[in-house]
């Protein structure tokens, strides 16, 4: 058992809040002079640590020049000292120096066993019973290399009978850890058939964690780590059996949607939350009704059901905004994975209600979702924008919905190659179309419009920092006297809502407004009150945090032009698409798995017959009105883009028009 002493020096991070903290504890040993040898493991692993600090420029605020200038020459001394008590330890000693060592200094031994080529004076026999008596120390020696070379075979057989090595093999290969952490390295002779027994016993054994059953089942194949089919459906088997027995047995929290139409009602749209967590949403049957024009009825799902913001970007996809800390760190997740939080399943719930009520209500109104937009793609858009006059969209005549959405997946295809064709050549060419049978990624359909979208250029990591320090939750620049108590989440809140003193702010906090300042983006005015320098260019970068993507042509003339001189600081970058990156992976979930690893896989199933039984119809319905509202989303933004398009058609023989009276 390692003991731990709170008073030792420990170098976590050159980024670490509490460094400063760390290295005053170290503060009188650079001061004392440097023994010509010690005797104390902990003593030169401490030595180590403080090195690290100086080594990295990490120094204390009231250290004058000529400290830094004894402490670099100190830390020089300390390399000399650590390498020769290292040069010492052999296979004799290396046991009782290891059991001697710090909780706190672990990593630090092994790093100098690493770097020092001790473990060329270490048997493999002592190796192996240090690592059986500490099983989980194989977490920390799968970060070194040089021992993972060295001990190859060793640590092979350890992970073949080790509880754990399935969930390591997946943080290796699967797992994202927001947080940045060290490679973790594993021994070649470990054969992609050794992994995969190692997960197969895995999921056989008593200890396999839910989280874990569920990555192994989507997990990618790489060249070399491979999961087979079979072993996938184990983990899928047991994900849902050990699903269902955890929430028969733990309650939890429940919430969840409903969706009415009623008469008679006052307001066109409605909605309130209980206290069962159930949210309630009505929408005026009289309104639908009085305005049942086929395209007045498709665009209910952006004016009544909200399926588009203000921008026209979909409002269903999933966002890093709206993923709370405790969700972004709970349980683990896949690298691969399409990161769905509370506020993304709740969206899917009432999306899904909405579909399939208005499906119901526009059946009372001899009517079909399919022919509305049939309607709309093949006449609507030709009498508002042009569209090409020859576009087609079929309408399914089968009465069951395996039957329906296998009609429909082709449909899907049909449509986006289509607009793919007029904006390359402004027309339809169905020959041309037939002769390519692959399916376009989403990604590839281009828009009428350049510059369509803008992105934040996420290699700036000043303006990252920047954007984090306003718009973030997480920075503490909103928790200042007398404001506490308000209730204001973000520093950019609490600057529009309050009057904000600079002196009000702890010492610690000033950096971080200092920093702000420094790049332009507040001022402290003569009354000591912060402001916010560029209006313009904080709101643009508040809409790219909150929803990663802006749509240049919806925001007005003065933000259109602020936006331009941030690509020229590039700060922001252009594309022109029809679908944004959030939009092209939010139907990239449902349609494929090349993006995603827990993807739907709809478009692969239905199109290429490995869909459920025709006898699942609970499962084949779901499909088909996910398809049905991917088609309504697809035409939405068809929709949008050609708006934008006529728009600045427009625009363009205004201007014309006055050239030519002027001239």
């Amino acid at each position: 058992m390692h003991e731990t002493d709170l008073n030792r020096v420990i170098f976590h991070s050159k980024e670490d809040m509490a460094r400063g903290h760390q290295l005053s504890k170290g503060e009188h040993i650079l001061r004392n002079e440097t023994l010509t040898s010690y005797s104390d493991i902990n003593d030169v692993l401490e030595l180590y640590n403080i090195k690290k600090f100086i080594d990295n420029k990490v120094y204390l605020r009231d250290w004058m020049q000529e400290d830094v200038a004894e402490f670099k020459q100190k830390a020089t001394e300390y390399g000399k000292v650590i390498g020769q008590f290292m040069s010492n330890v052999n296979d004799t000693n290396v046991v009782g120096f290891y059991e001697k060592t710090l909780r706190g200094y672990v990593s630090s031994f092994w790093e100098l066993v690493s770097n020092q080529s001790v473990f060329k004076r270490m048997s493999r026999s002592i190796f192996s019973s240090i690592v059986s008596n500490e099983p989980h120390l194989i977490h920390e020696i799968l970060f070194h290399k040089a021992l993972v070379n060295y001990y190859n075979i060793e640590i092979k057989n350890f992970l073949l009978t080790y509880s754990q090595s399935a969930e390591i093999l997946l943080s290796i290969y699967e797992i994202q850890d927001d947080l940045p952490k060290s490679q973790k390295f594993i021994p070649k002779s470990l054969s992609i058939e050794n992994k995969e027994n190692i997960i197969s016993s895995y999921l056989d054994s008593n200890d396999a964690n839910l989280n874990y059953i569920g990555i192994i089942q989507n997990v990618r194949n790489r060249k070399d780590f491979k999961i087979s089919d079979e072993i996938r459906l184990k983990a899928k088997r047991l994900h849902k059996s050990e699903t269902e027995k955890f929430f028969s047995e733990n309650a939890g929290m429940k919430y969840g949607v409903s969706i009415s139409f009623p008469k008679n009602i006052s307001k066109i749209k409605d909605g309130f939350t209980d206290d069962n967590f159930i949210t309630h949403y009505s929408y005026s049957l009289d309104f639908i009704m009085q305005n049942n024009n086929p395209y007045l009825l498709f665009q209910n799902f952006k004016h009544l059901f909200e399926y588009l913001d203000m921008q026209n970007r979909i409002n269903l996809v999933s966002k890093k905004s709206q993923i709370g800390v405790f969700e972004s760190v709970m349980g683990v997740h896949s690298q691969n994975e399409y990161r769905r939080g509370t506020t993304f399943s709740l969206l899917e719930m009432t999306s899904n209600g909405q579909i399939f009520g208005y499906d119901t209500i526009i059946a009372d109104l001899n009517r079909s979702l399919e022919e509305i937009l049939q309607f709309v793609f093949t006449i609507a858009f030709q009498e508002k924008y042009v569209f090409a006059d020859n576009a087609r969209f079929s309408v399914p005549t089968a009465t069951t919905y395996f039957e329906k959405v296998r009609f429909l997946a082709p449909e899907f295809e049909s449509i986006l190659k289509q607009f793919k064709l007029f904006v390359k050549n402004g027309d339809i060419d169905f020959e041309l179309l037939q002769i390519s049978s692959t399916p376009s990624a989403i990604k590839d359909i281009p828009s009428l419009n350049p510059k369509k979208y803008i992105y934040f250029n996420e290699g700036n990591k000043e303006i990252v920092g920047c954007s984090n320090l306003f718009f973030s939750d997480q920075a503490l620049l909103a928790y200042v006297e007398p404001f506490k108590g308000n209730k204001h989440h973000t520093f950019f809140d609490l600057l529009v809502n309050e009057q904000v003193k600079f002196s009000n702010y702890e010492d610690h906090q000033k950096p971080q407004l200092t920093y702000l300042i420094d790049k332009g983006f507040i001022l402290v005015d003569s009354n000591d009150f912060i402001q916010i320098t560029n209006l313009e260019r904080v709101l643009i970068l508040k809409d790219l945090y909150e929803n990663e993507v802006g749509s240049y042509y919806h925001y007005p003339i003065d933000i259109q032009q602020e936006v331009q001189q941030m690509e020229v600081e590039k700060i922001i970058y252009f594309e022109s698409t029809l679908f944004s990156k959030p939009e092209q992976a939010y139907f990239n979930y449902f349609l494929n798995k090349s993006e995603f690893t827990n993807g739907l896989d709809l478009r692969n199933s239905y199109l290429h017959g490995t869909q459920a039984n025709p006898e699942e119809v609970q499962r084949h319905e779901y499909a088909y009105f996910t398809y049905l509202k991917l088609l309504v989303l697809g035409m939405l933004k068809i929709d949008d883009d050609l708006l934008i398009s006529n728009l600045l058609k427009r625009e363009y023989r205004g201007q014309m028009a006055d050239t030519a009276t002027r001239g």
